[in-house]
């Protein structure tokens, strides 16, 4: 007898923005060899039987020509998120907030990077300016906050010395 697993139906929402993220990091670090990135797993996809990550992508980069150089070396988290409105995203669709927060104490670069779907818009939101302008319900006004038609343009602008 065939069992059939419970789908999430929200399992799919944000795909196209974190395949669009995907593709970038690919082509951001091929050939080199101090540039890595991994798709760290989605508890909700998952079913939730695993913990939760931080993020969705973990990000190293190093500044120098050979991995075993004495360059600066760092680390990055990237949360991806897609949203309809024009200019706002929920507070309460980043639940990773404090463990996000945590990691940048820790000395991790941790953004979130929001795909606009209606108009193709890409933002990206340090962590410090999220805790900056911290909201306790309701949503973040991003109207201030720079628009970019790609995923690069945006990484680049919050963070030129790591993308």
């Amino acid at each position: 007898m065939t069992t059939f697993k419970k789908v999430n139906r929200f399992a799919d929402r944000g795909a196209d923005a974190e395949k669009a993220v995907q593709k970038f990091l690919t082509d951001w670090g091929l050939n080199t060899n101090t540039r890595d990135w991994a798709r760290l797993v989605d508890s909700k996809a998952a079913g939730r039987v695993i913990k939760a990550a931080a993020a969705d992508f973990e990000v190293y980069r190093m500044d120098s020509g050979t991995a075993f150089d004495e360059g600066p070396r760092y680390a990055c988290l990237i949360e991806v998120k897609e949203t309809q409105h024009d200019y706002r995203i929920d507070y309460d669709r980043i639940t990773q907030m404090a463990r996000l927060r945590k990691r940048a104490n820790a000395g991790v670069i941790c953004m979130v990077v929001v795909l606009h779907s209606g108009t193709g818009l890409w933002r990206c939101l340090p962590i410090e300016w999220m805790l900056a302008n911290k909201v306790d319900k309701g949503s973040w006004d991003l109207r201030k906050v720079p628009t970019f038609p790609t995923v690069e343009g945006a990484l680049h602008s919050s963070y030129p010395e790591f993308f």
